[in-house]
């Protein structure tokens, strides 16, 4: 019985995950009541669940907050572009609802496809924000090839990302504060193998031992 609930044993391991991820889960949620911090909020959120939760480095609280802060600014600016092309996408889409015609399917092909590339860039853009220092051009041109570059893993993180939407919709209570964490905890063991491939090797053994390169 003590090995069941020891510090040491796989249910307490599992327990304090969940905790964690329940954790990180109220913080983003909290960070994105401003709406336009939701960018900020989800860089953070992607940090602090890969660096404290799966590689059990740092605090949590304190790991959200330092990226909140670092990435603040870029943050909105990306959120900002994002419900601009979203209120954008959501009239193009009305005006084609209403058109019968040859013309009207072609354009709802293009419509589709210009907002699948929009999800694909949205799931990786806030994860490279989270770890490289490009820029916010450079971020995003890093999400637009890694979204057709990777594009098995694109689609499987896509449907992650439109299970959790749908759970929260279906079950808004304890889902929203449940599944923002553990979608983002799924998805770095998508992300991360994707991410090294972008990232400078390793010169010193000191570098080799930094929680990105584990």
């Amino acid at each position: 019985m003590n090995n069941i609930f020891g510090q040491e044993s796989k249910f307490f391991k599992v327990m304090n995950t969940l905790g964690s991820i329940i954790g990180v889960s109220i913080m983003w949620l909290i960070c994105c009541i401003p709406i336009v911090t939701i960018g900020a909020s989800t860089i953070a959120l992607y940090y602090t669940t890969a660096k404290a939760i799966r590689h059990e480095t740092g605090y949590l609280t304190g790991e959200f907050k330092k990226s909140f802060k670092n990435n603040l600014k870029d943050g909105v600016i990306i959120t900002v572009i994002y419900l601009f092309l979203v209120a954008v996408l959501y009239v193009d889409y009305m005006v084609i609802n209403n058109l019968n015609s040859s013309f009207a399917v072609m354009l709802g092909g293009m419509y589709m496809l210009i907002t699948l590339v929009m999800f694909g860039v949205f799931v990786y853009i806030f994860p490279a924000m989270s770890r490289f220092t490009m820029g916010k051009l450079g971020c995003f041109k890093l999400a637009l090839l890694m979204t057709f570059k990777h594009l098995p893993s694109t689609i499987l993180l896509m449907i992650i990302f439109a299970i959790s939407v749908v759970l929260i919709l279906l079950i808004p209570v304890p889902m929203i504060f449940v599944i923002p964490g553990l979608c983002c905890y799924v998805s770095t063991f998508i992300i991360e193998r994707l991410l090294k491939k972008y990232m400078a090797k390793p010169e010193t053994e000191e570098e080799k031992e930094k929680w990105y390169y584990k």
